[in-house]
């Protein structure tokens, strides 16, 4: 019996060698392969993930995203502090079109929302996008370009393209003077601009507030805006009276339902 006992022996020694060795490579593989993190939406400031609550984002690093190249933008050489969020109509007739644009244009923004209100971030919130037509505000600040083609004769595009019609907005008063009706933003888009702003409230501290005077919205140029010294959430209007674009959409309303 001698002998079978010092086979079993030998069988024992082998199997506690083999299932260490496997322990060792299984916990080598797991030191090696990355945890997912809890939060599956998120954008990109200064190469950390901040959360979003918003279902459908699409980052640069996003195998199906978008990326700039770098001659479109100015990368930051420090940790960049940014006081506002500008809201911008592309008058594209999506979002991957308005990316082209930039390309070519050799611009930047930092978002685009979609007709089907997915966001894409095209480049980190912390370089500098060219997309405010000033070097002030362009240095202080995220863009964010909302899909819109602007004018009324491309709604049966939309239908056609399964997003329904677009709201029509009417009497829509910039720079003192009235503007003939426009296409306005699908709800799903208003909502996903909200998640945007609270996430970047979160990141920087951008306040959820837009200009105003004794009580009421500014729907021109705001001076505080123009310098840069803004802290909160414009339209490309409140920079210059050579755009018109968010007009119509009420910012302080917008902001006052973000929770």
């Amino acid at each position: 019996m001698k002998w079978y006992n010092n086979i079993c022996q030998f069988l024992f020694k082998i199997k506690q060698d083999t299932s260490s060795y496997r322990r060792q490579e299984t916990q080598k593989e797991a030191d090696q392969t990355p945890i997912v993190s809890e939060i599956q939406n998120y954008i990109i400031c200064n190469g950390e993930h901040v959360p979003i609550d918003w279902d459908d984002v699409k980052t640069f690093d996003n195998s199906d995203g978008l990326k700039l190249p770098k001659n479109c933008y100015k990368t930051a050489k420090n940790e960049r502090v940014s006081s506002m969020l500008v809201a911008h109509w592309d008058v594209c007739l999506s979002s991957k079109s308005c990316f082209k644009i930039l390309k070519k244009r050799k611009l930047s923004v930092h978002f685009l929302i979609d007709n089907d209100g997915t966001i894409y971030q095209i480049m980190d919130c912390n370089d500098i996008g060219y997309h405010a037509g000033n070097s002030k505000v362009n240095a202080r600040s995220i863009g964010v370009e909302i899909s819109n083609a602007y004018y009324p004769k491309y709604q049966e595009i939309y239908r056609s393209k399964g997003f329904g019609p677009r709201p029509l907005w009417k009497g829509v008063e910039v720079h003192g003077k009235e503007l003939e009706p426009f296409l306005g933003f699908y709800p799903w888009q208003e909502e996903a601009f909200k998640a945007l702003a609270k996430s970047l409230n979160k990141a920087y501290q951008i306040e959820l507030v837009s200009p105003m005077s004794d009580g009421e919205p500014i729907k021109t140029v705001d001076p505080l805006v123009k310098k840069g010294e803004f802290n909160g959430v414009v339209n490309h209007y409140h920079i210059t009276t050579r755009k018109i674009d968010c007009a119509g959409f009420d910012l302080d309303e917008v902001l006052e339902e973000i929770t």
